[in-house]
């Protein structure tokens, strides 16, 4: 950036110094791609009114390939806003010579007076410096790139000790995701503005906090603490595919005014964020309120914009126009169309100003986002042929309109069923259990969309949903920044084959030695086994295995053909049922070797826990079938005999009621199905029996300490104590056994001794008085019944504000009143080198102790004269957060024993 910084020199030589003064106040660049290495800028920056002779008519772009171009303003002699503040508008194409990223920017001279922020109070010297970031890649295969548009303007009013909110508003045309972050303004290529500080750290306390929402790009301060200008610059990052491909760093400027500090901004009541399905009307209604009404600043005007706003077809804001009296009803209405499907969350900002001021006063902004999903594929469903699945649904497809952006479907499948929730505002099937197996297919056959699935297996069910794809386009027709419709419905089916089916591996019986397991089985479907090839006699196998790698045959039946093929049930006995999960096959095995064997299947097997004041059941299985329900079991010796005590869809379930001491007995009834509709269902399959007796063993939760420490306490008094608060652990843990706590300390040797034990779990304050002049950590561990401890407890340690504070006189005269001299404040000083010397220069009394208290005598105890001594003491603080060290203190005493 040598260019910049040689006209900044020529403007500086050229230019008289008032012509810059009080200058820029705020900017940003914006761009639009319009080839393959072509772009528009649109440069916009906020001046002072009033600074006449620094008016820029003709601005430099710099493009960040070496070249620039004088720019004259678009927008005449500029627009006036309100407080002072001009808006100008420059506008230029460029041609870069190859594909790259590129940093566009401007450097002016100056920014204006003043701002408290900026290398103060010297920001009229500081040159102003706005740049945004583009990336030209292939528009054929990855499309346009543009720049998000900033709706808002970057020029705020705020009052002190009152909220401030500002939202950019960024709208992205392409879709892109955008991130939003705070960064240094500055005033030249990779060169940040000096000594610059964040709004919220001029006069910093708990009051005074800036934050910065990252993903809708709401900025909060809470609140200003000093009236005057500020300067904050916030990057506006977007992203195709998770990588950042370009950004805009807007330069904004906030008034903080003293004078409406009694004045509270106005009220927005609605929500910030929905979702909803292509084709539905939205219709929102916010009211508008200011609890100012009546008085100054108590009439209010709206102002409404953002991405909704810019499309077609887009949502409109019904209100009274200028300034009027609240309570009033603002109105969005959006007839949304499959043409509004993007992944990206539309935004749509309604800004409320009161008329605190004849233009302006303070503002609320609230910033609602839209979420537009496509609507799913209906009647979604499969037929099985020989060796193919061939899916069918609805067409047309609801949103297959010339408007929509929709590019084809893509299907997914499982070998299980699948329940799933489907969310509008994270649709989309990438993070389910399905797999994706065809993408951006488009067929029809016999008037509905089609697809043929042909990798499929005989003997395996196939589960199946589909979904429609939206995308943009690059301008040779590929598409780019995807977007999922709502899954459709499941649809399951299955391809017969010659290998038999398990149906059922039933524990009928639980023990140690003669458990029972019952298996049964399907037949296989006959006219697909080759009798011809695989000739008789049959052998018919049932194998069985406790860890699915050494097998052994539990029984072998013979059969001249497959029409003996009868017994279909096998009760395998003399088991280890309690302790064991076994595994089971069924083969047919023909005279020549050829072998058809049943997919393997698992008996439910319960593996129970205690966990604090619950008991957590597990269970594993494998089975060839979709298990999609459990129903669970209980019995105790207050309840003898068993009882359902739940049902659950996945593998875990945890049983609160239950008390220490005693000893529950659980099963678990599994419910599943083939999506083979030959088959019989549900097909119903027990565990074992499993029995526990509940004892706490699991440590309870932790509370989350907090301590208040003498740092912001008046500093008039000495303050010898700490406030402790934490968390009732029964309110936000599942464990809920939380009987009190006990309270540590650690010194600052090192050492760590318990300071009180508090037996009420609802007590959640305490106030030590310390004694000790030092640093103290404080651990708080929660305490269960039995006595057990929390194990992730966090050390907390307080912030301590040394402090060391000497008299100028004392009367050892043993009146018992100012008889030593002692500090007149000693808070958390590890040690002092003090030394006394008399008007010669000898020294009569030293110590190292940090309360001193001398009494008067010199080193041998001899009392001293009246008079005048001098002292110098070196203090020594205990480490602290503050960053105070080592310190030199010097001075007089007047010794006066009033004889």
């Amino acid at each position: 950036m040598k260019l910049n910084f040689l006209l900044l020199f020529f403007i500086l030589i050229f230019i008289p110094f008032s012509t810059f003064a009080t200058h820029n106040r705020a900017g940003e660049i914006t761009y639009r791609q319009t080839g393959d290495l072509s772009v528009i800028a649109t440069l916009i920056t906020y001046t002072k009114t009033e600074s006449a002779s620094a008016d820029r008519d003709t601005i430099t772009i710099f493009w960040g390939d070496g070249t620039s171009t004088n720019v004259k303003r678009s927008n005449g002699n500029g627009t006036e806003l309100a407080n002072s503040v001009k808006k100008n508008i420059y506008i230029a194409a460029h041609t870069y010579p190859g594909r790259g990223t590129y940093n566009i920017s401007m450097i002016d001279p100056n920014r204006i007076a003043d701002i408290l922020n900026v290398d103060p109070p010297n920001s009229i010297n500081i040159p102003f410096f706005i740049q945004s970031t583009v990336t030209l890649f292939n528009t054929t295969f990855q499309g346009i790139n543009n720049s998000p548009i900033l709706l808002n303007d970057p020029i705020g009013i705020a009052c002190l000790g009152q909220v401030f909110i500002h939202n950019p508003s960024a709208y992205d045309i392409d879709g892109d995701s955008l991130g939003f972050s705070i960064t240094t303004p500055f005033m030249d290529f990779n060169t940040p503005v000096p000594n610059y500080l964040l709004p919220n750290l001029i006069n910093p306390g708990p009051n005074n906090l800036l934050n910065l929402d990252s993903r809708t790009g709401t900025l909060i301060w809470q609140s200003p603490q000093r009236a005057g200008e500020y300067n904050i610059a916030i990057e506006i990052s977007e992203y195709r595919r998770g990588i950042k491909i370009g950004s805009v760093i807007r330069d904004m400027q906030i008034l903080v005014l003293e004078n409406c500090k009694n004045n509270s901004p106005p009220t927005i009541a609605g929500i910030k964020d929905t979702c909803v399905i292509a084709g539905a009307l939205l219709d929102l209604n916010y009211i508008i309120d200011d609890i100012n009404k009546g008085s100054r600043g108590g009439r209010v005007k709206i102002e409404t914009g953002g991405g909704a706003m810019q499309v077609k077809n887009p949502a409109i804001a019904t209100f009274e126009k200028n300034y009027q009296n609240p309570i009033q009803v603002l109105n969005i209405k959006w007839q949304t169309a499959c043409e509004h499907v993007q992944n990206e969350y539309y935004s749509i900002f309604i800004q409320v100003t009161d008329d605190y001021y004849d233009t302006t006063g303070l503002s609320t902004i609230l910033t609602l986002r839209i979420k537009v999903t496509a609507p799913p594929p209906t009647n979604l469903i499969g037929l099985a042929g020989n060796n193919e699945i061939e899916l069918f649904w609805d067409e047309p497809y609801d949103c297959d309109s010339i408007s929509s952006e929709l590019r084809g479907f893509s299907v997914w499948r499982s070998e299980k069923s699948q329940i799933i929730t489907q969310d509008i505002c994270e649709p989309g099937l990438e993070k389910s259990a399905y797999e994706r197996i065809a993408y951006l297919t488009y067929q029809s056959k016999d008037n509905r969309l089609y697809f043929k699935d042909s990798s499929v297996q005989k003997g395996v069910s196939y589960c199946y949903r589909v979904q429609a794809e939206f995308s943009k386009l690059s301008p040779s027709g590929f598409p780019f920044n995807f977007s999922p419709s709502l899954a459709s419905n499941e649809t399951c089916t299955y391809l017969s084959d010659d290998k038999p089916v398990l149906l059922n591996v039933d524990v009928i019986k639980t023990d140690t030695g003669n458990g029972q397991i019952m298996i049964k089985w399907a037949k296989p479907d006959f006219e697909k086994f080759d009798t011809a090839q695989h000739n008789p006699p049959y052998q018919i196998n049932i194998r069985r295995s406790s860890d699915k790698t050494n097998w052994s045959d539990i029984q072998n039946v013979q059969i001249n053909s497959l029409l003996e093929f009868i017994d279909t049930v096998k009760v395998d006995s003399h088991l280890n049922t309690l302790n064991i999960s076994y595994y089971y096959q069924v083969e047919i095995m023909s005279i020549d070797g050829y072998k058809a064997a049943s997919s393997i299947a698992q008996s439910v097997f319960i593996l129970p826990s205690i966990q604090n004041i619950s008991i957590q059941l597990t269970w594993n299985e494998i089975t060839p079938w979709n298990n999609y329900l459990y129903r669970i079991f209980r019995k105790s010796i207050l309840s003898p005999n068993y009882e359902e005590i739940g049902t659950m869809a996945q593998k875990l379930f945890i049983d609160f009621n239950v008390l220490f001491g005693e000893t529950y007995c659980y099963y678990v009834l599994s419910e599943g199905e083939y999506a083979n509709l030959a088959f019989t269902k549900p097909l119903l399959n027990h565990s074992q029996e499993i029995c526990i007796l509940m004892q706490d063993t699991s440590a309870p939760c932790c509370p989350k300490l907090l301590v208040e420490g003498p740092c912001g306490s008046d500093q008039s008094s000495q303050r010898n104590y700490n406030i402790l608060r934490w968390n009732n652990p029964n309110i936000s843990c599942e464990s809920q056994d939380v009987s009190g706590y006990r309270i540590y300390v650690e010194r600052a040797d090192g050492n760590t001794e318990l300071l009180i034990e508090i037996n009420d779990p609802s007590t959640i304050v305490y106030q030590h008085d310390f004694t000790l002049n030092e640093p103290i950590c404080y651990i708080i561990k929660s305490i269960d019944t039995t006595g057990l401890e929390c194990l992730l407890s966090e050390k907390m340690c307080v912030e301590y504000c040394p402090e060391y504070i000497l008299p100028n006189t004392f009367t050892p005269d043993n009146d018992g009143a100012n008889d030593l001299f002692k500090p007149i404040k000693n808070q958390f000083i590890q040690k002092v080198e003090f030394s006394v010397i008399n008007r010669w220069g000898q020294s009569v009394f030293s110590t190292n102790h940090p309360s001193i208290l001398w009494d008067g005598t010199d080193h041998d105890g001899k009392k001293l004269s009246d008079g005048v001594y001098y002292y110098q003491c070196k203090i020594v603080p205990y480490p602290n957060q503050l960053g105070i060290g080592e310190q030199v203190l010097t001075g007089f005493i007047e010794l006066i024993t009033r004889k």
